[in-house]
């Protein structure tokens, strides 16, 4: 029938299937004729198109409804001050209002358009342009967008997200930048001289590690053919080889997509040209710390591994090292706590995804600039929606951390051998201070890694020295 119905339908000029043409007999005779059909069938097929254009009336008439209702833009300014009375602001927007402010101010020449060619005069200001995009990089589904800034379609929200990401990634302003200056190097190196003990790693300008940010299996025409080259086997998940390099106070002085998911750390630095440019000019003394994935050598220095790790001055330097390269860690730990859409593996193209990543280490440097680390002042992590997505991953991340580290396939073949070149002499001179002053890993430290883990026991000359 329905088959008949649309050959029909199709074929017969359409004001002769009109229901008041088919209750006449005559016109049902002459068609029956001439199209050698059934009468009784051609009325049935009538009514029934009939039926089907009263339906199509009706859903066009409720589209016209739809579009026709007006719809109210947020008012900002109440909606700040809402804010500031719950005190919501800085949990919502993840910045201070200060911050939101300047913020907007930065970004509004890239953001504003012409108002005359705005919807029924609905023009969305630059603050609302901005408030969608930071509260989509913050994790919230596009559908709550659309009801927040009670924008008309989920279709505007996406556009408007586009737009401020790409403000972000053209603003020469916010771009994350390695330092250029002697200056500028100084002053990081001041920073993790500060919170290195006995200023043992007082030459180290960052700590350099991978981020593994998951994603979609990406299309095959985005992976050159080979989409499970993203298949990271450690998480079992599609993902992409962050590389990023922060200063003492958890800021990004690079931060780049590099790799697919399954390339470990050293090969993704190999592709960082113009990051492994700048340390390599590096002055001597001046160095860059990180695990034990990265070649060690006289500008990039890693912890001891295997055997060497039992003797006690090894042991007390990959301590000390730990404290100045874990601000790594805490700057990943930062960027998906705060940017929630991290949490779960990202949609879209391989350039969108980068895109978005970008933009979550820009306001990641951004939030840090404006408003310090007053995390416990900006949003409680028990108010956020963290959803499934925030179990899952963290269930997978090693040793308790709340992101995943990129991580070796399977036994981590290859993974560790680069760090056991360690005859250069940055290293050797401060392997010569710990043994001189006879520092040690502290007593409360071995404790509980040694002696709670049940790895090994607790020599004499390891407690010597106990601050």
């Amino acid at each position: 029938h329905n088959t008949i119905l649309e050959i029909v339908s199709h074929t017969l000029p359409q004001h002769l299937f009109n229901h008041s043409t088919m209750g006449n007999e005559l016109s049902l005779d002459i068609l029956s004729k001439t199209w050698s059909i059934d009468k009784d069938l051609l009325s049935i097929l009538a009514y029934a198109i009939d039926d089907d254009m009263d339906e199509d009336d009706d859903a066009i008439e409720e589209e016209n409804c739809m579009e026709a209702m007006e719809r109210v833009r947020l008012d900002w300014a109440e909606h700040v001050t809402k804010c500031k009375h719950e005190k919501s602001f800085g949990r919502k927007y993840r910045m201070s209002h200060n911050a939101f402010c300047r913020l907007v101010n930065i970004l509004k020449p890239y953001l504003e358009r012409n108002a005359g060619k705005a919807t029924r005069g609905h023009y969305i200001i630059p603050q609302i342009a901005v408030a969608v995009g930071v509260r989509y990089l913050a994790g919230e589904p596009y559908t709550a967008l659309n009801d927040i800034a009670n924008i008309s379609t989920t279709t505007s929200v996406f556009r408007l997200k586009n737009r401020f990401i790409w403000a972000i990634m053209k603003c020469d302003e916010m771009k994350i930048k390695l330092p250029e200056t002697a200056d500028e190097w100084e002053r990081v190196r001041q920073g993790f001289e500060n919170i290195s003990s006995e200023k043992l790693f007082r030459g180290c300008v960052g700590a350099i590690d991978g981020f593994f940010a998951p994603i979609q299996q990406p299309r095959v025409k985005d992976a050159n053919g080979n989409p499970m080259s993203f298949m990271s086997g450690h998480y079992g998940m599609f993902g992409l080889n962050c590389q990023a390099v922060c200063d003492a106070r958890e800021r990004f002085l690079f931060f780049g997509v590099i790799a697919p998911g399954k390339t470990n750390d050293n090969i993704a630095f190999e592709f960082c040209t113009h990051l492994k440019n700048v340390i390599s000019a590096l002055p001597y003394g001046l160095f860059l710390v990180g695990d034990a994935a990265y070649t060690s050598n006289e500008r990039m220095l890693t912890p001891m591994i295997g055997s060497q790790r039992l003797d006690p001055v090894n042991d007390a330097y990959n301590f000390y090292l730990s404290q100045v390269r874990i601000r790594i860690e805490m700057a990943f730990a930062r960027l998906v706590t705060k940017w929630r859409i991290l949490r779960a593996p990202l949609l879209g193209s391989l350039s969108t995804i980068s895109c978005t990543l970008m933009a979550c280490a820009i306001m990641h440097n951004y939030v840090i600039d404006s408003d310090g680390h007053n995390d416990h002042l900006q949003f409680n992590n028990d108010n956020c929606n963290i959803g499934i997505e925030y179990d899952f991953i963290v269930r997978n991340a090693p040793n308790g951390m709340t992101y995943l580290p990129t991580m070796p396939d399977g036994d981590g073949e290859g993974y560790y051998g680069p760090s056991l070149v360690t005859s250069h002499t940055v290293q050797a001179s401060i392997l010569q201070v710990i043994e001189q002053l006879c520092i040690r890993r502290p007593r409360h430290n071995i404790e509980r890694n040694g002696v709670g883990s049940g790895t090994r026991e607790v020599s004499i000359e390891e407690t010597f020295y106990a601050p």
